[in-house]
């Protein structure tokens, strides 16, 4: 219980008659919870309390927090509050103490860097925050007190880590509430009026009284070439956004993912859409998107919108109810349900963030040409009677409004009269070659033409002319690919009416960082040497020796810090075939002078010999011995017993897409932060995402594999019904598996920029966190865009040691 003599000060300033604020009764519970009000007095300010020893210490800051280490703000020391007050969210009425609004601009949970206590006393207090905007190490330091100055004041600046930033302002950025995302100046605002009807299901057919489950699994519609035909449905607009189902209860929104994830957080204010409806509990069935300026749904927005914690731009389209006030109502007529649903959000106004998606009952294919006129996704074809079943269900229909797809561009045509662009020839990639599937001669405009023209003439060297393709095609290297639309597939799978959409490709946000250490010498580069240059790896279409012995040379200065030292297993592809290729985690014949050859144990305590790449030299020259793939373990060779880098694998199962997987890394990614830990993250090169967390080394492989696994267990036990920690693929379908094991003495993972041995040569490629959730297919990252990419935008690793923090000790391990 809170000390009663810590919180007299507290109490005796204010009137708990009057104040909705609380008077201070819960107990504590060490978790180190940490608020950032932001309250508007006689003016704004904010007010930073963290929780020590059972109350809020507590400074108001005038001018807020800074993300900028050069910016030291005043922060006055201030009476202890209650813990209960950590939720505290209202108007203080005028003429009390500290009369105004006052919103929960931040919190989340703190760390100490030191012992609380000495630093306090010292007056030099360090501590790391883990909130929702503010993240990293800061730093109160207490001024000298003047004569008769009866206010302690301190300076409060943030330390120089990942989280800072020089330039954005977080205040104005991030003005709203992380708990109802209403900013400071709508809480005093006037509630809107409106026409809602409390829905009365109690005698509709089909309604249960039940208590509100935690979850319903979603009800999924099945694919059909065309919307179904006849009455009896009901057909509504399928949107391009994040399946979502809205919990109220008793005034708390909550927003589960259709994976069954809580991500409440993350849609900060759109909470406050849900406030005026007239229910006490409910479960909405909905979509959360983003629309352009013709109303269009864009998942880029989307993307674009949540990276930058825009929460504004959201809107919920509500498409079905299925829970109100005690009665479940999956097993009433979808028709009824949705009348329902009409009633109850008949008090939303056009601008809310809240809005009804409607339908037409009539034939779906007039609205299916409306949409595929608008360019929206298509249509979602409902049976008007049809009960709520959760899984893939064929009483829903959905229907894309034309065909979508990405193709390699392997070729081109010219115009003789405009001497231009003419028409692309397009690939697809089938068991790792790729076939010839048509002509893309429209949807370009006068600015792409010229521009593909430019590209397309680069790529001409080397290039293969496929089986089938028209002999005035000027074949081209597949590195490029088209976003194109078309109407259907001809029975040899060409494209028909194939309307080019524009290239995809993958972006990365430059990063402000110092110029890159060069490790490579122009000497190391001109030294370079490969037999059989133009030799193909994997099949007639692949990348050829020489592609890969270049790839890794221009990514060398970004790679080569993360496996310099470190043991390394290598793929050696010295033939065509893939089956060919093999492991080498052993010295070999011939190799590199600098290589190192060493002794040590493998997982199972048996001496084993590993190999090292100790420099430039030795990395290049590998590219001679056809090496395709480098996987590293979590050590160095130096102090090969004591980990520092910790790997969780995200390997999804069958039945989960990529926005899926990025969506779980998200996750857990929060997960790591609330131990304390600073997770990066990579793409496999494949289908999953690894999240890596650089360590201290303090702990040997036994209690690390065993802490791994402890926190992995954790994570999983947060989202049962989307993460895995067993093994075989039984276990996770339409699960991920959190694969813990490569954190074993003697495991390797997939070192950060090696290439893959899959079609196009992807790489296993470290991103910020911001741009993981804009990569459409991690497969755009590969041997041909990505040294270009990685120029302009600098490796995201390469200050991630300085952020190695103690991994959890395990619960039960031997050293």
């Amino acid at each position: 219980m809170a000390d009663s003599s810590k919180l007299q000060p507290y109490r005796s300033k204010r009137n708990f008659a009057k104040t909705p604020e609380p008077s201070g009764s819960l107990a504590g519970d060490d978790s180190n919870r940490f608020v950032v009000h932001k309250h508007h007095a006689t003016a704004d300010h904010y007010d930073l309390r963290l929780e020590i020893d059972g109350v809020l210490k507590s400074w108001a800051v005038p001018r807020g927090p800074s993300l900028n280490p050069a910016d030291k703000r005043l922060a006055v020391q201030t009476e202890d509050h209650p813990l209960d007050y950590i939720d505290f969210e209202g108007v203080i009425p005028e003429g009390e103490y500290g009369g105004g609004p006052m919103i929960v601009w931040d919190t989340g949970i703190w760390a100490p860097m030191e012992d609380v206590e000495t630093s306090l006393k010292k007056g030099a207090f360090k501590f790391r925050l883990f909130g929702e905007k503010l993240k990293g190490g800061w730093m109160l330091t207490r001024m000298k007190a003047k004569e008769d100055e009866d206010k302690v004041n301190w300076l409060l600046f943030k330390e120089r880590d990942q989280s800072a930033d020089i330039e954005l302002d977080i205040l104005a950025k991030r003005p709203e509430s992380v708990k109802s995302g209403r900013r400071i100046e709508e809480l005093v605002a006037k509630p809107k009026s409106g026409r809602a009807i409390a829905p009365k299901p109690a005698k509709v057919p089909g309604a249960v009284r039940e208590a509100m489950p935690a979850r319903l699994e979603p009800q999924l519609a099945t694919a059909v070439p065309s919307p179904p035909a006849g009455k009896g449905w009901l057909h509504e607009i399928k949107f391009d956004g994040y399946r979502t189902a809205a919990h109220v209860n008793e005034g708390v929104v909550t927003f589960i993912t259709r994976s069954g994830l809580d991500w409440s957080k993350r849609y900060g204010r759109l909470k406050m859409a849900f406030e005026s409806l007239a229910c006490e509990s409910a479960i909405i069935d909905g979509e959360i998107v983003v629309t352009d300026d013709k109303g269009i749904s864009r998942f880029a927005a989307l993307q674009d919108a949540l990276a930058a914690g825009e929460t504004h731009k959201l809107t919920f389209y509500a498409f079905d109810l299925l829970y109100i006030d005690g009665w479940d109502l999956t097993k009433v007529a979808l028709e009824k349900r949705k009348e329902l649903l009409g009633q109850l959000l008949g008090g939303v106004t056009a601008k809310s963030a809240l809005q009804l998606s409607d339908h037409v009952s009539a034939d779906g294919a007039a609205l299916y040409e409306q949409a595929s006129e608008m360019g929206l996704e298509g249509i979602v074809s409902k049976q008007a009677a049809s009960v709520y079943s959760p899984g893939r269900s064929t009483a829903w229909a959905k229907v894309k409004a034309r065909a979508v797809g990405d193709f390699v561009i392997a070729g081109y045509t010219v115009s003789e009269a405009a001497e231009g662009l003419a028409a692309l020839a397009l690939a697809e990639w089938v068991d790792g070659e790729l076939e010839y599937r048509g002509k893309c001669g429209s949807g370009f405009d006068a600015e792409t033409l010229p521009m593909l023209l430019a590209r397309l003439q680069t790529l001409q060297a080397d290039a293969v002319k496929l089986e089938g393709m028209p002999r005035e095609v000027i074949p081209v290297r597949p590195v490029l690919m088209a976003h194109v639309h078309y109407a259907n597939r001809t029975g040899d799978n060409a494209l028909r009416h194939a309307v080019f959409k524009g290239l995809r490709e993958a972006e990365l946000s430059a990063r402000a960082a110092a110029p890159r250490k060069r490790l490579i010498s122009d000497a190391d580069l001109a030294g370079i040497f490969v037999t059989n240059p133009t030799r193909r790896i994997f099949g007639k279409t692949g990348p050829t020796k020489l592609d890969i012995a270049v790839y890794y040379a221009a990514v060398g200065d970004f790679m080569l810090p993360h496996i310099l030292g470190r043991p390394v297993s290598l793929v050696r592809c010295p033939t065509v075939k893939p089956e060919d290729c093999f492991f080498q985690r052993h010295a070999f014949t011939g190799m590199p002078a600098t290589m190192v050859s060493f002794e040590t144990q493998n997982s199972d305590g048996e001496a084993r010999s590993y190999i090292a790449v100790e420099d430039a030299k030795a990395y290049l020259a590998l590219a001679q011995f056809g090496v395709v793939e480098f996987h590293i373990w979590g050590s160095h060779r130096q102090s090969i017993d004591k980990p520092d880098r910790a790997v969780f694998d995200l390997d999804p199962g069958e039945g989960i897409g990529w926005r899926e997987v990025v969506e779980a890394a998200i996750h857990v990614r929060g997960e790591l932060e609330n131990f304390g830990l600073v997770p990066f993250v990579k793409t496999s090169g494949g289908k999953g995402i690894h999240v890596v967390v650089p360590v201290k080394k303090k702990i040997g492989w036994r209690q690390f594999h065993q802490a791994c696994s402890e926190i992995s267990t954790r994570i999983a036990a947060t989202a049962p019904e989307t993460f895995t920690t067993t093994m075989g693929a039984e276990n996770r379908r339409k699960r991920i598996f959190i694969d813990f094991h490569r954190n074993a003495r003697s495991h390797t993972a997939a070192a950060p920029y090696t290439l893959r041995r899959r079609p196009h040569m992807p790489a296993s490629t470290p991103l910020e966190w911001n741009d993981l959730e804009s990569i459409d297919a991690a497969e755009d990252l590969n041997y041909s865009s990505l040294p270009g990419l990685l120029a302009a935008s600098g490796d995201p690793w390469a200050d991630m040691d300085d952020f190695a923090r103690e991994l959890p000790a395990p619960a039960k391990a031997k050293k």
